[in-house]
């Protein structure tokens, strides 16, 4: 019966064994499985991070300083405080959401234009609640130049408009919302340069 019983305990011992290695196989095969996609994402032609801004923003790597001219206004309305308003913001949002470095001229990314358009308009009736409302509309024409990449630049207008009741007159609402017109604005020049959409 001993000889049985030792042959017993050498089997299991043997299958446990097994059964370590197997485990082991199978976290080593996980852990290749999961570092593959990671190898060939860095592997490929173009390094990611060469065309990707970690701070959100698809920037080429060689392009390190942008600049603003002034956005003159050239509405038929001219809000006196638009133009300087306008300008600053979009230096700000490139500032804080991308790694360049804002320059007085000629930077890698070039960026000038004008207000065209700051009017007021009749919207349809609200039928909802029985009142007139009025829109409110800017327009601000871009353009963006970047030497080295020459296929980027672009001139073209970006607008936004907010509704607002009739009711209200314009210069009780004019602030809080050319503030929301001219941010939506500035993200859509941000989106069109930045994340090249």
């Amino acid at each position: 019966m001993k000889p049985f019983t030792i042959h017993r305990t050498h089997e299991n011992s043997q299958t446990v064994k097994a059964q370590t290695r197997s485990t082991g196989g199978g976290r080593k095969f996980m852990a290749t499985f999961l570092f593959f996609p990671l190898l060939l994402l860095m592997g490929g032609c173009t390094p990611f991070w060469k065309f990707y801004d970690f701070k959100g923003a698809a920037i080429p790597a060689d392009i390190q300083t942008f600049s603003v001219d002034f956005f003159s206004n050239e509405a038929a309305i001219v809000n006196p405080q638009l133009s300087m308003s306008f300008t600053e913001k979009l230096k700000t949002k490139f500032q804080s959401e991308t790694r360049l470095s804002l320059t007085n001229a000629d930077g890698d990314y070039k960026f000038g234009g004008s207000i065209v358009e700051y009017s007021i308009t009749p919207a349809a009736l609200n039928a909802d609640v029985g009142t007139a409302q009025n829109q409110f509309n800017i327009k601000v024409r871009v353009e963006f130049v970047c030497e080295k990449y020459p296929e980027k630049s672009f001139a073209r207008d970006f607008s936004f408009f907010k509704i607002f009741d009739a009711s209200a007159t314009f210069e009780s609402v004019e602030e809080s919302l050319s503030t929301e017109i001219q941010n939506q604005i500035v993200q859509q020049i941000f989106a069109a340069v930045a994340l090249d959409w």
